[in-house]
């Protein structure tokens, strides 16, 4: 069987802690990224203790230089990527009322939630390509939707938006080359960023996350998944590489963007 690369920013912790440690038990060689490698040795003395294939690449999203070194050392390690999960992210509770957040702050929060992922997601194309069908998940939030809007967190909820909207239309640009983009929208979980009180299931976030990755190869794209709600369905298994691409078809339609 070939072996499947995933990358997971923001890997140290949380989400994308407990993702990349469940993508690894499915048999994904997991691709561990954040800011500091020392932060996700513990995950992978873990991950490879129980037989799976790990590795760990220092990267900050908001820096073009970091990414690209990063890019450089995956295509060190398989040379090819099947799926990219963008879940690095930010949040600042001295956003709660406007203006109580400075202009640093604001910045932060839209270079890495936004900014970032198309950074890396521009970065790794070329990988992303060279795997023949691949997935691209944006970890977006419930913020983003205009039927939430009450005042708060104005900076956060802007960046989760574009978010969205990049996922659509990178959901577009990228169909011909067999790259599926879709977002995640895992709920108010408990971690770090959404505290102990947090009412919705980590575990239904997580398994949202892989139901996404796992959309690698198929044509479902531009695609809304709420964790805990309707999961993706199976996915099939990918044409032959001679058949991947037809230039006498029609382009395929612009996806809708949805809810499942």
């Amino acid at each position: 069987m070939e072996q499947r690369y995933v990358l997971v920013t923001g890997a140290s912790r949380g989400l994308g802690r407990r993702s990349a440690e469940e993508l690894a038990g499915r048999g994904w060689t997991v691709v561990l990224a954040c800011r500091d490698v020392a932060d996700v040795a513990s995950l992978l003395a873990t991950v490879r203790g129980r037989g799976a294939r790990a590795h760990a690449v220092p990267m900050d999203v908001t820096d073009p230089d970091s990414v690209a070194a990063a890019v450089d050392a995956v295509r060190e390690v398989g040379g090819r990527l099947h799926a990219l999960v963008n879940n690095a992210g930010v949040f600042r509770h001295a956003e709660e009322r406007f203006p109580g957040l400075t202009p640093g702050d604001a910045l932060d929060i839209l270079l890495t939630n936004t900014y970032g992922p198309l950074v890396v997601t521009r970065a790794f194309l070329p990988l992303l390509r060279a795997a023949g069908g691949a997935a691209v998940v944006n970890v977006t939030s419930r913020d983003a939707d205009e039927d939430t809007f009450d005042g708060e967190f104005t900076c956060y909820r802007a960046s989760k938006a574009a978010l969205n909207a990049m996922t659509r239309n990178l959901a577009v640009a990228l169909r011909p080359d067999r790259i599926v983009v879709n977002a995640v929208d895992p709920g108010w979980i408990p971690t770090d960023m959404g505290g102990p009180e947090a009412p919705d299931s980590l575990d239904a976030a997580v398994t949202a996350v892989v139901d996404a990755v796992e959309l690698a190869g198929s044509d479902r794209t531009g695609v809304l998944l709420r964790a805990g709600r309707d999961p993706a369905p199976p996915v099939a298994a990918p044409s032959e590489p001679n058949q991947r691409h037809q230039p006498d078809l029609p382009p395929p339609p612009v996806p809708r963007w949805s809810a499942s």
